[in-house]
C-alpha cells in the first residue's frame, strides 16, 4: 500500500503516518521511485497504536507496547499493559481534582461578572470586585518518565500556535517553575479552555487563574525536565523576574 492507501484504510492521516515512521512506530519500506510502501501488518499495528492512544498513553509507553505486542506472548503484553493503565488512571484522578478546582474558580468569576453593574462607562476600580483570594490549584504530579506530550505532529503545532496567539504581547514574569502572564478578562474563557485541553495531553503542566478586576493572571508551571516544553508554548518575548 502507498501511504495514501494506508491512510484511507485506517483513518490515520498521512502526516501522522510520517510522524509514526520517524518515531519508529510504523516503519515503511521504499519503492524504487522512493515512495513509502506498507504491508498488511501495518494495518494491525496501527489499530493497536490507535487503541493505546485512545487511552491517552504517552508515546514512549506506546512504543514499548508495540514492541512487546509484535515479539512477545500475550501474557507478557498484558503484564506490561496493566501497570501502565493503572498509572494513567491515577494521573487522570489527579487531573480531575485540578479541573474541578478550575471549574469552581470559573463559576465564581462568572457570578461576579454577572453581578457587575450594566453601564456604558469604562471599567474602574469597582470592577476589582471580581478579585478574591483563593488557594493554589492542585499541582498534578507525574513521574519524570511520563514527561511527554501525547499530541502528534500537526495537532501539537496547532495547539502551540493557539497558545502563542493567546499570549502574544501579554505582560509576563518568570515565577518558580514557570511563568505568570497577565491577560484581559475577555480572554478568560479561551485561556481556561486551552488549559483544560493541555491537561488532557500534558498532565504534568499546572495552571492557576487569579482574577484582578479587568485582568487576570495565568500562572503556568511545569517540572524542571519539562520547562523547555512549556517555553515552547510562549511567543518570543522578554520576561522579568517575579517580585513574589
Amino acid at each position: 500500500m502507498k501511504i495514501s492507501d494506508l491512510a484511507a484504510r485506517t483513518g490515520v492521516p498521512a502526516s501522522t503516518l510520517r510522524f509514526y515512521e520517524t518515531e519508529g512506530l510504523v516503519p515503511a519500506d521504499r519503492a524504487e521511485n522512493g515512495y513509502r510502501v506498507y504491508g498488511e501488518a501495518a494495518v494491525d499495528r496501527l489499530a493497536f497504536i490507535t487503541q493505546a492512544k485512545h487511552l491517552d498513553l504517552p508515546l514512549p509507553a506506546v512504543r514499548e507496547l508495540v514492541t512487546a505486542w509484535e515479539s512477545e506472548p500475550c501474557h507478557s503484553v498484558r503484564a506490561k499493559y496493566r501497570p501502565m493503565l493503572l498509572e494513567r488512571a491515577a494521573q487522570v484522578d489527579e487531573r480531575i481534582v485540578a479541573l474541578k478546582a478550575l471549574r469552581s474558580t470559573l463559576a465564581t468569576a462568572v457570578e461576579r461578572l454577572d453581578a457587575l453593574p450594566d453601564r456604558d462607562d469604562p471599567c474602574d476600580a469597582g470592577c476589582a470586585s471580581l478579585e478574591r483570594p483563593h488557594a493554589d490549584l492542585p499541582v498534578v504530579s507525574v513521574p519524570s518518565a511520563t514527561i511527554t506530550c501525547s499530541l502528534d505532529g500537526a495537532d501539537h503545532d496547532a495547539r502551540t500556535a493557539d497558545w502563542r496567539d493567546l499570549l502574544d504581547g501579554a505582560p509576563r514574569v518568570d515565577v518558580t517553575g514557570g511563568v505568570r502572564v497577565t491577560l484581559a478578562t475577555a480572554a478568560l474563557e479561551r485561556a481556561a479552555a486551552l488549559a483544560s485541553a493541555e491537561q488532557g495531553c500534558c498532565g504534568f503542566y499546572a495552571f492557576r487563574l487569579d482574577l484582578r478586576g479587568a485582568t487576570f493572571d495565568l500562572t503556568m508551571t511545569a517540572p524542571p525536565e519539562a520547562r523547555a516544553m512549556l517555553d515552547d508554548l510562549l511567543p518570543a518575548h522578554e520576561t522579568e523576574t517575579a517580585p513574589r
